[in-house]
């Protein structure tokens, strides 16, 4: 028997359903049962219920009574259920669903959408369970009565921490391709190994997930899944990531690294994804990093993500580790040039960038100057440092609109984070002895 904890905020309604329906069947499935059963805390549950021997009408009315309650589609047949008073920013939508098969259409190229889906509230929460990636995913518990149901021993592949797929492998691959970018995920995410025949199956059909469409230049799998995915892998454990994605053949497919690439990413540890991605491109040209970034699909997920990756920060820290500028022209560069290179969140990142490429000198030098501006203003890291005059005071002062005033604003800056001006008076006398000498 395997206890939930119904106490949660999302899970309010499961004993008042169970009671308001004596004939029905509630079933907690997926990801939440295989967290659960490994003790494995998440940030944001996924909650996944299958209900059989309930009209979709009923299901319909009483949800709706209890929360804001939306139909995704045709295509896989899910309710998105968020129970009233809980917000999306701090919960995530409850998937429920009647029990369901799913058919591959005659279409069907391997793209994640291309099913026919028939729902049935009368069908067996086995055959529901059948049609699902991975054994650890194809478990269920019954919320009545605490059964687990396991008809393909995903227990056991818990117990064996492997990543196995339900059924026939290159079957479950073949109709979605995106699941072996998601076996990839599991095994990395969990530290699981991946089953031999379900590995080779991935091996063999990878390549295909950049296949496209007859006649069109759009992937088969869009690349926003493609990057969802990969950005998932390599944010969380990018060590043991590389190892799946290398001996996959993913690594070679996406990024086309060498092992001399990989063994500063071992460092790394979870939610460095920027890191990741700019060491494993930093010995290419902007123009084949943009082609890789398109490729894995890492710059095209929502603007909002976490995962997302912006192509002109990994331009500019792969520009400058090619730049292979030494410490002294770190520490004699203009002071305005170096606030805007190293005092901010790109500047750490790049400290850490080569710390982790052992260039511990150049990492110290930023360090250093750094800190000695912040102190000479006494202001927290990530505190600005506020300018002593604007360009209206530059302007008032009778110079004229244009490029002067940008001049005279950076040089001032300059003064100003060296320590050489520290006051708005001095600042307005320095600006008036530069007018009189243009004169």
């Amino acid at each position: 028997m395997i206890r939930i904890c119904k106490s949660h905020n999302a899970l309010f309604f499961v004993e008042e359903f169970l009671n308001d329906f004596p004939d029905s069947e509630l079933f907690l499935v997926g990801g939440a049962v295989r967290d659960i059963l490994l003790k494995r805390q998440t940030k944001k549950t996924d909650f996944d219920f299958v209900i059989r021997l309930l009209e979709k009408e009923k299901i319909e009315e009483w949800f709706g009574l209890r929360g804001k309650l939306d139909f995704v589609g045709k295509t896989f047949g899910v309710y998105k259920f968020m129970p009233a008073g809980l917000s999306h920013v701090d919960n995530s939508f409850i998937d429920i669903a009647l029990p369901r098969t799913e058919k591959s259409s005659l279409k069907n190229k391997g793209g994640y959408k291309e099913f026919d889906v028939k729902s049935d509230s009368k069908l067996s929460i086995k055959k529901d369970l059948s049609r699902r990636d991975f054994t650890i995913n194809a478990m269920a518990v019954d919320m009545r009565t605490g059964e687990l149901i396991d008809p393909f021993k995903g227990m056991k592949d818990l117990e064996q921490r492997r990543i196995r797929a339900v059924g026939k492998a290159t079957d479950r691959f073949k109709e979605d391709l995106s699941r072996m970018l998601r076996g990839v995920r599991f095994a990395s995410e969990l530290n699981f190994d991946i089953e031999e025949k379900t590995a080779r199956a991935i091996q063999k059909q990878i390549r295909h997930i950049n296949d496209v469409k007859e006649k069109k230049s759009e992937y088969i799998v869009p690349r926003e899944t493609v990057g969802s995915e990969l950005a998932k892998t390599l944010t969380k454990n990018p060590s043991e990531a590389l190892i799946h994605l290398k001996s996959t053949g993913a690594l070679d497919m996406f990024f086309e690294t060498d092992a001399t690439l990989l063994k500063p990413i071992q460092s790394l540890t979870e939610n460095q994804i920027v890191l990741v991605v700019t060491l494993l491109l930093r010995n290419l040209d902007q123009k084949d990093i943009a082609k890789k970034l398109a490729l894995t699909g890492l710059d095209s997920l929502p603007h909002e993500s976490d995962l997302r990756i912006e192509p002109s920060d990994i331009f500019w820290f792969v520009a400058q580790l090619q730049e292979k500028s030494d410490a002294r022209l770190i520490s004699t560069m203009r002071a305005s040039k170096f606030e805007t290179m190293f005092m901010n969140a790109r500047g750490k990142l790049f400290v850490q960038l080569l710390r982790i490429l052992n260039e511990h000198t150049k990492a110290e030098t930023i360090e250093n100057r750094k800190t000695k501006i912040l102190k000479q203003w006494s202001v927290e890291d990530d505190e600005p440092i506020p300018s002593l005059l604007s360009g209206n005071d530059v302007l008032q002062a009778g110079v004229q609109a244009g490029p002067k005033v940008r001049e005279l604003l950076e040089l001032l800056r300059d003064e100003q984070l060296e320590g050489k001006i520290l006051t708005r008076e001095k600042a307005k006398e320095w600006l008036e002895d530069q007018t009189k000498k243009a004169i």
